[in-house]
C-alpha cells in the first residue's frame, strides 16, 4: 500500500518529537530528497545522460596514469566540487519549496 506524503511527515513529526524538534521544512527536505529523488533521477534523461558523461570522464582519469598525490588532490578536487554542488542543489530545493508554499498561501487568501 502507497502511504500519503502528508501521513509520512506526520510519523516523522512524531519520531523527531521526542528527541528535537525539527520544522516541518526540515523534515521534508530530508523524505523528499531520499527514495523520491532517487526515483525522480532515475527517470531523468538530463540526469542519465550526466551520468554516463560521468562515467567516461572517470575512465579517461583512470587512464591517465596518475601517482598516488596527484590522484588525492584529483579526488578531493572533485570531493568538493560534488559537496558545493550538493549544496547549491539543497539550497535550490528549499528555496522553490518555500516558494511554492508561499505561492499555495497566496493563493488560498485571494480565493
Amino acid at each position: 500500500m502507497k502511504r500519503k506524503l502528508s501521513d509520512t511527515f506526520k510519523m516523522q513529526g512524531k519520531k523527531k518529537a521526542s528527541k528535537t524538534k525539527k520544522p516541518l521544512l526540515e523534515i521534508f527536505v530530508k523524505v523528499r530528497t531520499h527514495k523520491a529523488l532517487d526515483r525522480a533521477v532515475a527517470r531523468n534523461k538530463g540526469y542519465l545522460d550526466a551520468l554516463k558523461q560521468q562515467d567516461r570522464a572517470f575512465t579517461i582519469l583512470q587512464k591517465a596514469g596518475l601517482n598516488r598525490e596527484q590522484s588525492l588532490i584529483v579526488d578531493r578536487a572533485i570531493s568538493a566540487t560534488n559537496q558545493c554542488g550538493a549544496a547549491y542543489g539543497t539550497a535550490a530545493y528549499r528555496l522553490g519549496l518555500h516558494d511554492g508554499i508561499r505561492l499555495s498561501s497566496e493563493l488560498r487568501k485571494d480565493s
